[in-house]
């Protein structure tokens, strides 16, 4: 008798091993669907029929998520956000495998007839798109073209391109293409000169002051259409609009001069238009975060739980942060992204936001500063 009751207790704690191993397996044998919903308000995912509503990001600044455990396998969804049209796919789930799915509103083309009158009016329609759940990493701003040295009695204009296409200036009636997100050095005599400039629909002019041996830097942005312009069936495209195009100064102090041992520009010089941005020291035992805004509408800055607004069309914020790594959020009602940085005492961080005309994507370039 005693060595069946071993016997049984063997079989016992085998059966209760085999059970725990087998819902370990069906544990680690399951699949993770995470949406994460961009769109400025509540969203409705419908998943293999079951509806789930997911807040935006006028809720959740970095995106409502939803996660849910699956079945491996290929699962069907829809989704819809009032006033937009609908979006549906399906997923292919492997055991163990994580799919990250985010949505945002995306418009439409209109559709035009060859006569030039509106077949389809533009319409709002979600989209879903491969997404993740980690920061960005921070993305250096583009290396541009380095400082030349200067003919002896001359001095230069740097001309710098904010505009997502190239810019045309004219400088006594000699034509310089200056490319998108560039920039350009030209020598000119010292005196006030005035100048010419272009891109697409929109251009400006204006007065600047080329000063012997100094750097003179103009940069350029355009805004973005507040709207998109009405199309109404039937009736023939609105003529483009165009855009105003904005000049503000551009410090070059501390650059390398190429070619040149040793030796930066070492003075702001003075523009036709100074700013009438001011520099925020940084607090004692503190370092300053700069965001310049250079998308067309106003958006939404959040960091260390707090939440900023930064006018469009070149906007700016400046506050002081406590040494430290930090992740912060961007975002629009159509847009968003996140992002990570580091403010190190005395000194700034900035952080320039920009707007990807080709694909709408929402983009940042984070680079550190002298104080």
């Amino acid at each position: 008798m005693k060595s069946k009751s071993v016997l049984w207790a063997s079989c016992i704690v085998l059966a209760i091993s085999l059970v725990s191993v087998a819902a370990i397996s069906a544990q680690e044998g399951q699949a993770e669907l995470v949406v994460v919903n961009f769109v400025g308000g509540e969203m409705t995912f419908n998943l293999d029929g079951t509806p789930y509503e997911v807040p935006g990001i006028d809720t959740v600044p970095e995106g409502g998520q939803l996660a849910l455990t699956l079945t491996p396998g290929r699962h069907t969804y829809s989704a819809h956000v009032p006033g937009s049209e609908g979006a549906n796919g399906e997923v292919e789930l492997a055991a163990g495998q994580r799919q990250i799915l985010g949505a945002r509103l995306k418009r439409s083309e209109p559709v035009i007839s060859p006569a030039g009158v509106v077949l389809e009016e533009p319409r709002d329609v979600l989209v879903f798109f491969e997404a993740t759940l980690t920061p960005s990493a921070s993305v250096t701003e583009p290396q541009l073209a380095p400082l030349q040295p200067l003919p002896n009695g001359q001095g230069a204009l740097v001309f710098i391109n904010y505009i997502g296409e190239a810019l045309i200036v004219d400088v006594g009636g000699d034509l310089y293409t200056v490319p998108a997100n560039g920039r350009l050095q030209v020598n000119l005599p010292p005196g006030e000169l005035d100048y010419s400039a272009s891109a697409g629909f929109s251009g400006t002019n204006g007065i600047a002051q080329v000063m012997a041996g100094g750097y003179t830097g103009l940069g350029f942005t355009r805004e973005f259409p507040p709207e998109e312009p009405e199309y109404e069936a039937g009736e023939p495209v609105p003529s483009p609009v165009p855009l105003e195009m904005s000049v503000f100064t551009v410090s070059l102090e501390g650059e390398p001069v190429s070619g040149v041992t040793s030796t930066t520009v070492t003075a702001a010089t003075p523009l036709a238009a100074e700013s009438d941005d001011t520099p925020v020291p940084a607090a004692t035992g503190q370092g300053v975060l700069g965001v310049t805004n250079y998308i067309g509408e106003t958006l939404t800055f959040t960091i260390n739980n707090q939440s900023y607004s930064v006018a469009g069309g070149g906007g700016t914020l400046a506050i002081n942060l406590t040494p430290g790594e930090y992740t912060f959020t961007v975002s629009t009602p159509q847009a968003g992204t996140n992002g990570s940085l580091e403010v190190t005492e005395g000194t700034t961080v900035q952080v320039s936001v920009v707007l990807d005309v080709q694909s709408g994507q929402m983009k940042f370039y984070v680079e550190q500063e002298a104080p």
